[in-house]
C-alpha cells in the first residue's frame, strides 16, 4: 500500500511540474519575458532560477523576441557553467552565436565566437575552436584588444591542433600591431610564440622570446613575469646542455623571484639539483634537493615533494651511502602510497631494482623493476582510456552542435507556421462563433426534455430497488433454516463417532493381554538356549588361546630371524648412504674443501692470487618470463644450466653460483691453473655458440634468448659460508669487475678486461673496444674476443 502512495505521489509531483512549465496564451507578451529574466536574476534559489529562465526562453522563442531569448540563454549558460558535460552550455552558448549572427553588432558577433570558441578549447577540440577564434578574429570594425584576444586564442588553439606554422602565422599577424599594444598583452604574444619556438626547435628564438618578456616586465607591475621568464630560459638552457647558463638562469630565477612565489623557487631549486647532479656534485644537489622539498611541502605539492624524495635518493646512492639513501626511498615510498602517486611509485620501484642490482639481489631487483613495468602499463591504460574519452566527448559536442542547428532552425519554421495557423483559426472561430449562439438555444429546449425523461426514470429505479430489498430479505430467512439444519446434523455424527472408539479401544485391550502371554513363553525358551552356547562358547575360547600362544610363539622365532636380515641390509645401506653424501657434498664443494671440510669440521677461507672469472645473462629475460609459463621458464632455465655445467667440467673449471637468470663461474681456483684465461674464454665462446643453436630449434613465435658473457682476471678470496647449507662463493674486486663486464658487453658476444687479455698467447682474435665507462668503476678497457678458425 504504502508504494502505491509512493507512485501516486510522483505521478501528481509530474502532473504539477508539467502544469507549472505550461505557457498560457496570456503569457505570451515581452513584457512577461522580462519579468523572468528580472526574477530571474534576483531569485537566490537555483532550482527558481532555472525555472524562470527557462520559462523566459520558452515565451521568447515562440514569440520571436530575440533580444529576450538572448538575455535568458545568457543566464541559462551561466547557471550551467559548472557542468562537467557541456551539454547544456554549448546549446545555449551556440544559441547565442545564432541571435547575434541575426541581431547583433560585429561586436557582439566577435564576443559570441570567442565564447563558443572558448567553449570548444576547454574540450580540446580545436578545429571547432580555430574556426570560431578565426572568424571573431577577422570581423571588421573591432576594438584592438577584442581583436588581440581573438588572436591570441586562435594561436593557443592552432598550437594545440599541432598545427605549428599556422600558429607562427598567427602570432606574426598579431605583432604587427606590437606597437599599440599594451605591456601586458605583449609578454603574452611572446609568451605564445616562445612556446611556438620550442615544438619547431627553434631554440635561438626562444631564449630571445623570453629575454624579450624580461625587458618589457622588468621594473613594471608586470615584473612578476620575470622570474617566470628566467626559469624558462634554464629550461632551453638546459635542453641545449648548456649546464653553466642554465644554472646562472636558474639562480636569477632565485633572486627575482619574490616571496610568494615558492612553487618557483621550488621548481628552480630542483633543476639546479638535477643538473648539479647529473655533473656529479652530489652533495650540492643534495643541498638543492632539500631546498626544494622544504618548498613544496609548504605548498602540499605531495607529487613534488615524492619527486624530490627520489632525487635526494639517488644522491645518497651516488655518494655511496645506501642508508640514507633507502631512507628516502621508503618515505618516497610513504608519500606515494598515502596520496596514491602512481607515477611517481613506478619511478621509486625503478630506483629500488637499481639498489638490488648493485647488491647483487637480483631476485628483488627483477621483481622491484616488474613492478615498476606493471604500473607504468597502467598508467599508459588510464592515458588511453582518457584520451578515447575524449575523443568520444568530441565527437558527441560536435553532433550536439549539428543537431541544434537543425533544431532551431525548425524550431523557427514551426514558430512561424504556427502564427500563421494562428491568425486563420482565430478568423474560423470568429465565424464559428454566430453558429454556436444558434446552437445554444436548441441545446437549452433539449436539455428541459432530458430532465423530465430523468425525473420518470429515478420513479422507476425506487420501484425496483425496494422489490430487490424484499427479495433479499426472504433470502436471509431461509438460508437461517439451511444453517439450524447442518448444527443437527453435525451433532448425531459427533455421537456416532464417539461409539465406533470406544470399540476400538476394547479390542486393543485384548490383544495387548495376549501378546504380553507369547512374550513370556519366548522368554523362557531364549533362556535356556543361552546356557547351552555359554557352555559350548567356554570349551571353544580355551581351545582358541591355547592356539594363539602357539602361534606367537612361531612369529617371534621369525621375527627375530628377520630383525638379523635387516640388520645386516642396514649396514650395507648406511655404507651406500655414505658414498651418496660424498658424491653429494662433491658436487657442492670442491674435492680439496670438501676433504677439508669432512676432516677438520670447517674450510679456512684462501686468497688465490691469479684466477678468471665469468659471468652469463639473459638480456631481455623479464619479456621472456612474461611469455612462458613459471613451469616451462624455469625449465628453459634447468636445460641450459644443464649444458653451461657440462662446459665448465670440460674445461675443468669451478661453477660458482647461479642468480635467478645469470651464471658464475671461475677457473684456477682451488686448484691453479696456469692456462685459466684461455680455458675460461674457451668455455664463454662454447656456450655463446650453445645458446645460438638453441634459438635455432626453438618454433616461430617464442622468444630467442640473448647472452651477455664477461670474463677479468685477478685475485679473489674463495671459501665456504654457513653453517647447514654449505656454499662455496668468491669474493673481491674481481668478482665485481667481472660483473661490470657482462653489464657493459653486447648480446652474443664475450667481452673481457684488458688484464685478461694479457694472459692470452694466441689462438684468439680481439676486438678492442677502448676504454669504457662501467658503473662505479670508471673506464675500464675491454675487448670482444673470438676464437681464430
Amino acid at each position: 500500500m504504502r508504494i502505491v502512495l509512493v507512485i501516486a505521489l510522483l505521478v501528481l509531483c509530474g502532473q504539477v511540474w508539467s502544469q507549472d512549465f505550461r505557457i498560457d496564451e496570456t503569457e505570451k507578451s515581452r513584457e512577461s519575458v522580462d519579468s523572468y529574466n528580472e526574477k530571474a536574476a534576483s531569485h537566490a534559489n537555483n532550482d527558481s532560477v532555472f525555472f524562470y529562465y527557462f520559462r523566459a526562453v520558452t515565451i521568447a522563442r515562440s514569440i520571436l523576441y530575440y533580444e529576450g531569448e538572448l538575455a535568458a540563454c545568457r543566464g541559462l549558460k551561466e547557471f550551467h557553467k559548472d557542468e562537467k558535460i557541456i551539454d547544456n552550455r554549448l546549446e545555449y552558448t551556440y544559441r547565442i552565436v545564432q541571435i547575434q549572427e541575426k541581431k547583433g553588432t560585429n561586436s557582439d558577433k566577435a564576443d559570441a565566437y570567442q565564447d563558443l570558441g572558448k567553449l570548444y578549447f576547454d574540450q580540446k577540440i580545436f578545429d571547432k575552436a580555430i574556426e570560431n577564434f578565426k572568424k571573431g578574429f577577422e570581423m571588421q570594425g573591432i576594438g584592438l584588444n577584442k581583436k588581440f584576444d581573438a588572436g591570441i586564442w586562435l594561436t593557443r588553439s592552432y598550437r594545440n591542433a599541432g598545427e605549428d606554422d599556422d600558429a607562427l602565422v598567427s602570432a606574426r599577424n598579431l605583432q604587427f600591431e606590437e606597437t599599440k599594444m599594451s605591456p601586458l598583452q605583449r609578454i603574452t604574444l611572446y609568451k605564445e610564440k616562445a612556446e611556438i619556438y620550442h615544438t619547431l626547435s627553434l631554440y635561438e628564438n626562444e631564449l630571445e622570446a623570453y629575454e624579450r618578456i624580461t625587458e618589457i616586465a622588468k621594473n613594471t607591475r608586470y615584473d612578476y613575469f620575470v622570474p617566470t621568464a628566467w626559469n624558462n630560459i634554464g629550461f632551453v638552457q638546459k635542453f641545449l646542455n648548456n649546464k653553466n647558463e642554465a644554472k646562472s638562469a636558474f639562480l636569477k630565477t632565485i633572486e627575482t623571484a619574490g616571496t610568494n612565489s615558492t612553487e618557483l623557487k621550488a621548481t628552480a631549486n630542483y633543476n639546479l639539483g638535477l643538473i648539479l647532479h647529473n655533473q656529479g656534485k652530489s652533495d650540492s644537489a643534495m643541498t638543492r634537493f632539500k631546498e626544494a622539498y622544504k618548498l613544496y611541502k609548504q605548498r602540499n605539492d605531495y607529487d613534488a615533494l615524492a619527486t624530490s624524495r627520489n632525487m635526494m635518493a639517488l644522491s645518497y646512492y651516488h655518494n655511496n651511502d645506501m642508508f640514507n639513501a633507502q631512507q628516502e626511498l621508503n618515505a618516497a615510498f610513504d608519500l606515494e602510497k598515502k596520496y596514491t602517486l602512481k607515477k611517481q611509485e613506478a619511478k621509486s620501484h625503478e630506483i629500488q631494482s637499481l639498489f638490488y642490482e648493485d647488491l647483487y639481489d637480483y631476485e628483488n631487483s627483477l621483481a622491484s623493476y616488474k613492478r615498476f613495468l606493471s604500473i607504468r602499463d597502467s598508467l599508459l591504460i588510464i592515458e588511453r582510456t582518457a584520451e578515447s574519452q575524449l575523443l568520444y566527448n568530441q565527437f558527441k559536442a560536435e553532433q550536439l552542435e549539428k543537431q541544434l542547428r537543425v533544431v532551431w532552425a525548425a524550431n523557427e519554421l514551426e514558430i512561424i507556421s504556427v502564427a500563421e495557423e494562428r491568425a486563420r483559426l482565430q478568423a474560423e472561430q470568429e465565424r464559428q462563433a454566430a453558429e454556436i449562439e444558434r446552437a445554444a438555444a436548441q441545446m437549452e429546449r433539449d436539455r428541459r426534455l432530458l430532465k423530465e425523461r430523468d425525473l420518470e426514470i429515478a420513479t422507476k429505479k425506487a420501484e425496483l430497488r425496494r422489490l430487490q430489498l424484499e427479495e433479499e430479505r426472504l433470502n436471509s430467512e431461509a438460508k437461517q433454516q439451511q444453517l439450524d439444519l447442518a448444527q443437527r446434523d453435525q451433532k448425531l455424527a459427533e455421537l456416532a463417532l464417539e461409539k465406533e472408539q470406544l470399540e476400538v479401544k476394547r479390542r486393543d485391550d485384548e490383544l495387548r493381554i495376549l501378546a504380553q502371554e507369547k512374550r513370556l513363553e519366548a522368554q523362557e525358551f531364549q533362556n535356556t538356549l543361552q546356557l547351552i552356547l555359554g557352555v559350548l562358547l567356554f570349551f571353544v575360547i580355551i581351545f582358541l588361546v591355547i592356539l594363539i600362544a602357539y602361534r606367537q610363539l612361531r612369529k617371534r622365532k621369525k621375527r627375530i630371524e628377520e630383525q638379523n636380515v635387516i640388520i645386516a641390509e642396514s649396514a650395507k645401506e648406511i655404507e651406500l648412504q655414505k658414498e651418496k653424501s660424498d658424491g653429494l657434498l662433491l658436487n657442492i664443494l670442491p674435492l680439496a674443501v670438501a676433504e677439508e671440510l669432512k676432516s677438520n669440521g670447517a674450510s679456512k677461507p684462501r686468497l688465490y692470487e691469479d684466477v678468471s672469472v665469468g659471468f652469463t645473462d639473459f638480456s631481455g629475460f623479464t619479456m621472456i618470463s612474461e611469455k612462458l609459463t613459471p613451469e616451462k621458464l624455469v625449465a628453459r632455465l634447468d636445460a641450459m644450466f644443464l649444458e653451461f655445467d657440462k662446459i665448465i667440467e670440460k674445461y675443468h673449471l669451478q661453477r660458482i653460483k647461479t642468480i635467478g637468470d645469470a651464471y658464475m663461474f671461475a677457473a684456477g681456483l682451488p686448484d691453479p691453473l696456469e692456462d685459466h684465461a684461455e680455458r675460461s674464454i674457451k668455455a664463454s665462446l662454447e656456450i655463446r655458440d650453445f645458446i645460438k643453436a638453441f634459438n635455432q630449434q626453438l618454433k616461430p613465435g617464442e622468444p630467442k634468448w640473448n647472452i651477455r658473457i664477461g670474463v677479468h682476471s685477478g685475485p679473489v678470496v674463495a671459501g665456504v659460508i654457513g653453517i647447514k647449507k654449505f656454499a662455496y662463493d668468491i669474493w673481491g674486486d674481481t668478482v665485481n669487475t667481472a660483473a661490470r663486464m657482462e653489464s657493459s658487453g653486447e648480446v652474443g658476444k664475450v667481452n673481457i678486461s684488458g688484464i685478461t687479455k694479457s694472459h692470452l698467447n694466441g689462438g684468439f682474435q680481439t676486438q678492442h673496444r677502448g676504454k669504457v665507462e662501467a658503473k662505479n668503476k670508471g673506464a675500464i678497457e675491454m675487448y670482444f674476443v673470438e676464437k681464430k678458425k
